[in-house]
């Protein structure tokens, strides 16, 4: 069973190019930091927030009050948002990867036609598979991690707003 996945994803990664392989580490990537998100916002924000509001108590109402204060929900706000950038860049570069791979794919098509003239259509297929795999991948990618980000930014923007 193991043995058959595997050999699918490698057909797939060979079918696709080197383009492929790379979209497939970047998704690797972009879905452990999304996990590693969605495990902290829906799980672990509960610890984050108690110890939020025993800060919030522990300010001293002095002269430095609302600096203090606007330190406190400052660091409230970075230690949720953390890694939406990395996660934003991953994400918009998953496409442009897919086009690259399009690129490259019509390139070996142009080169078998130079060769070998439209007669191979074997040849040309081969090159129209990699054209179309790796953009297909990076829009795959692309759209599964928007939809998961967009959930992420909404939880961590309504966590803000209880600020």
């Amino acid at each position: 069973m193991i043995g058959e996945v595997f050999k699918t994803y490698t057909n797939f990664i060979n079918q696709g190019g080197p383009v492929v392989l790379i979209l497939f580490f970047i998704s690797i990537y972009l879905f452990i930091l999304i996990s590693a998100k969605f495990k902290f916002l829906f799980s672990d924000i509960e610890i984050l927030k108690a110890e939020y509001k025993q800060n919030l108590l522990s300010l001293e109402k002095d002269q430095l009050y609302s600096l203090n204060l606007s330190a406190l929900k400052c660091d409230f706000k970075n230690l949720i948002t953390k890694d939406f950038y990395i996660i934003q860049t991953l994400i918009a570069l998953c496409p442009v990867l897919g086009l690259l791979g399009t690129v490259t794919g019509m390139i070996e098509v142009f080169d078998v036609v130079s060769f070998f003239g439209t007669g191979n259509a074997r040849a040309l297929a081969s090159g129209i598979t990699k054209a179309t795999l790796p953009t297909m991948t990076g829009m795959a990618i692309s759209i599964v991690g928007l939809l998961t980000y967009t959930v992420l930014n909404s939880k961590s923007q309504s966590l803000i707003s209880e600020l």
